[in-house]
């Protein structure tokens, strides 16, 4: 391997997050896309989360969900010196049940302030705008059989174009990205509450976007003139993940036990980076 990195992850979590045998094949796909959502949710971090949930039919649901980051600025100033970046989603889910099939339909709007999708600049590259995304993804799963079923998952989203006059990226294109996952798990195969899972994914990239900055030229330094560049990455990162998670106690009470193994291929989308391994452990205790 080129390179590795190991993670050791201890955390306390409410009872509700453990699973159960699932009663019927839909049951049972339904709980297998509970890490296919969109990946725009995952730029969350420390956020506070409230939602509704009805039921429209026999066999299908609606949901609505409102997520608010609590987190403070991204240096080490926070808020007092510099801008406080938060994001804030609203969305909307579907989901309808047929046989032993299921499928998830999700829209939703990511709201940024100061940062669009994950990235955070600064001075002379601030952004200074509330970048929008409208996303949409499409979860399905298929039982297989009573205790293994088929996932996959398919997301894009667009980002509206905006500009800065007191920045060297005076103008911002649309920026689309787009997510693919696939996975195979299976569950009860060394314990009554266990499962493995094998996962193929694509994770979240430019698709289309070009910045208009105003960069020196190397003949005249104090000179600037307006490029266009390309937000396209040079590769597609490939990650394939293996997971093993196992319940002790009744129903996870006694605590849950992750562990996981990546391969990423391109990591970054870059076409230089090495291939690399991650492991990752996780220990989470009911309460």
């Amino acid at each position: 391997m080129n390179k590795s990195a190991l993670a050791l992850s201890i955390a306390v979590m409410p009872v509700g997050m453990a699973w159960a045998a699932s009663p019927d094949a839909a049951g049972l796909a339904a709980e297998q896309l509970g890490t296919f959502h969109a990946p725009y949710y995952a730029l969350l971090d420390e956020a506070s989360r409230s939602g509704v949930s009805i039921a429209m039919a026999q066999d299908s649901s609606v949901r609505f969900d409102t997520i608010a980051e609590r987190g403070a600025g991204r240096d080490l100033f926070g808020p007092n010196f510099n801008q406080q970046n938060k994001r804030f989603l609203s969305s909307a889910e579907f989901e309808q049940k047929v046989g032993r099939a299921v499928g998830i339909l999700s829209v939703g709007i990511l709201r940024e302030s100061g940062l669009m999708l994950g990235s955070v600049q600064g001075q002379a590259l601030a952004l200074n705008a509330r970048p929008t995304t409208t996303f949409t993804s499409l979860s399905a799963a298929y039982a297989l059989s009573p205790t293994s079923a088929l996932t996959a998952s398919a997301s894009s989203g667009r980002t509206v174009g905006f500009g800065s006059a007191d920045s060297l990226i005076a103008q911002l294109s649309s920026v689309r990205t787009t997510a693919y996952s696939v996975g195979l798990s299976g569950s009860q195969l060394w314990a009554s509450h266990d499962r493995l899972s094998l996962s193929l994914s694509i994770p979240a990239r430019v698709r289309t976007g070009a910045p208009t900055a105003d960069l020196g030229s190397s003949a005249a330094p104090t000179s600037f003139s307006s490029q266009t560049l390309n937000l396209r990455p040079t590769a597609i990162e490939r990650d394939t993940e293996l997971s093993y998670t196992t319940l002790y106690g009744r129903d996870g009470r006694a605590g849950k036990l992750t562990g996981a193994v990546m391969w990423r291929v391109n990591p970054g989308h870059d076409a230089l980076a090495r291939p690399e391994w991650l492991m990752g452990l996780r220990y989470g205790r009911a309460f």
